[in-house]
């Protein structure tokens, strides 16, 4: 269950007992591509995160594919979903800004700040998870993201 609170804050953040890979499948059910009904999910540099990936998306009956790339061939690859968890939020940002689609949705689980790079940086407290939302970099995707995800973040302060 995530908790609920409004901001006006350029980063926001809400919290939930899921792990990481159920947290970032949840915000993306409530993600729209205009060219896609059955996002892929692109785990940059993190082979056993896209297992574990693969292994949650089963167990929760998503219709997401997901593969394994590195970040050299990022920008070949065709993703909806670009998945941090190895590279700092300026490799990040670098990595979304080359690529050629804006219809990118970002997720890091490698991103203290959440101030450049992805859109939705998750953090794995001791008992919950949480994430933050970079609106700049939420403004700069092409991907809709419904308002009730936006709305369950809070100030970070």
């Amino acid at each position: 269950m995530l908790a609920v609170s409004i901001t006006v804050s350029q980063i926001c953040y809400a919290i939930s007992n899921h792990n990481f890979y159920e947290l970032a499948l949840t915000i993306l059910s409530y993600s729209k591509w205009s060219n896609t009904t059955r996002p892929t999910i692109c785990v940059i540099d993190n082979p056993d995160a896209a297992v574990q990936f693969q292994t949650s998306i089963k167990q929760l009956s998503y219709d997401y594919q997901v593969q394994a790339v590195t970040a050299k061939d990022f920008a070949k690859a065709e993703c909806h979903v670009a998945y941090f968890s190895t590279t700092i939020p300026q490799q990040q940002q670098s990595l979304i800004q080359a690529y050629p689609s804006r219809s990118l949705l970002s997720l890091s689980t490698n991103n203290p700040a959440c101030e450049v790079g992805s859109i939705f940086c998750l953090y794995n407290k001791k008992t919950f998870s949480t994430f933050k939302v970079n609106l700049d970099a939420l403004s700069y995707s092409k991907v809709h993201i419904d308002p009730r995800v936006l709305i369950l973040a809070k100030n970070a302060e």
